[in-house]
Formats: structure tokens, C-alpha cells, sequence
């Protein structure tokens, strides 16, 4: 794997990049060849058809304005070419690499923060939701980023894929590899806590 890896260093797109019109199959089919040959063409034309998506995850987590963007959309194109071998191709190949930049981009995201890199990347998230008219989003989520960075990882993960990324519930079920009741339970309890800090912070 360390092969792989070293490549993905060399081949990781910088730049914004944009979809080269694979359909989901087709970036299964390319995750398949580039775990199998590990030929650089192969593994390039992968990680510049699914950047687009990790980069889309990235900014909602961290704020289009974040320093620290494009590092982290390199480090999760890293993480999925070294999750790739565990794969079982079950499903659209997208979805298990949005579950691993979703990860990846919220331990960036407490790595980096600092009181100013907070209020800035507020203030861009604040900016991009009332652009997109964002429906899934509550009016004081941006308020609540310190607060969610305490819940344990599962929970932020589902809180953040809800209010955030607008997946449904079973959206998340499916996507952690979880029962939906599961996924119910982590975002009562999530909600639960945040509306606990609230009233004490209040």
C-alpha cells in the first residue's frame, strides 16, 4: 500500500477542480483498477473524479474561507487512496469517500481552530448558507460549531451529515453502516446535548 500511497502524494489534484463527467460506477470501476494495477494514469484519473465531492464535503465542514481548505481536501484524497484496498465495493464508490473526507475534514477542522479561525470560517459558512438558501440548516448552527466539536465523533458525524450536507436519516444510516434507529438514537442524543449547552451558555 505504501506504493499507492506514495503515488497519491504525486497525483493528488490541487486546484479547484472539476468532475470529468464519471458516472458512479465508472469511479468504482477506477477505484477497482487503481487498487488492483496501482498504475498512476489510473489512479490520477480516480482522484480527479472524485475530488469534486471531497472538496464539496470539505467546504461544508470547514468553511469555504478556511486556511487550511485545500490541506485538508490533499490529506482526505490521501485517506481514501489508503482506504481503498478496504473497500468491498458495496455501493457507489462517492459515498464511502464522503464518509472518509467527512471524518477526515472535522479532525482538520479541531486541529486547526483558533478563536480567529473560528470567526472567520463563521462568518464564511453564515455567507455561503444564506446564498444557497440552504433549508436544512437551523439559523444558529454556525453558532454552534465549539459547541459540536465536544460531542463524541459519531454523533458530530451525524449531526454535521443532517444540518449540514441535508443527508436524511436513513441517508446516514446508510452511510455509516448503521440501523436507522441507530442513526435516530446519535442525533436525539447529539440535540439532547447541544440544546443542554445552549440553555447553560444562556
Amino acid at each position: 500500500m505504501s506504493t499507492l500511497q506514495s503515488r497519491a502524494e504525486l497525483t493528488a489534484p490541487t486546484g479547484t477542480g472539476s468532475p470529468l463527467g464519471e458516472s458512479g460506477s465508472d469511479l468504482t470501476a477506477l477505484a477497482d483498477l487503481a487498487v488492483r494495477t496501482r498504475d498512476p494514469a489510473i489512479v490520477r484519473r480516480f482522484l480527479e473524479g472524485i475530488a469534486p465531492s471531497v472538496r464539496g464535503v470539505c467546504r461544508a465542514v470547514m468553511g469555504p474561507g478556511h486556511a487550511d481548505l485545500e490541506d485538508a481536501v490533499q490529506e482526505c484524497l490521501i485517506e481514501i487512496l489508503r482506504a481503498l484496498p478496504k473497500y468491498r465495493f458495496e455501493g457507489a464508490i462517492v459515498h464511502y469517500a464522503r464518509r472518509i473526507a467527512l471524518r477526515c475534514s472535522i479532525a482538520a477542522r479541531k486541529r486547526g481552530r483558533n478563536r480567529e479561525q473560528r470567526a472567520r470560517a463563521l462568518a464564511d459558512l453564515e455567507s455561503a448558507n444564506a446564498t444557497s438558501g440552504r433549508q436544512d440548516a437551523g439559523p444558529g448552527l454556525w453558532f454552534l460549531w465549539g459547541i459540536i466539536d465536544e460531542l463524541p465523533r459519531v454523533q458530530a458525524e451525524a449531526v454535521i451529515m443532517r444540518m449540514v450536507l441535508g443527508y436524511s436519516v436513513e441517508e446516514i444510516a446508510v452511510a455509516t453502516r448503521v440501523s436507522v434507529n441507530t442513526s435516530k438514537s446519535r442525533l436525539r442524543v447529539a440535540k439532547e446535548y447541544l440544546r443542554r449547552r445552549l440553555d447553560t451558555e444562556g
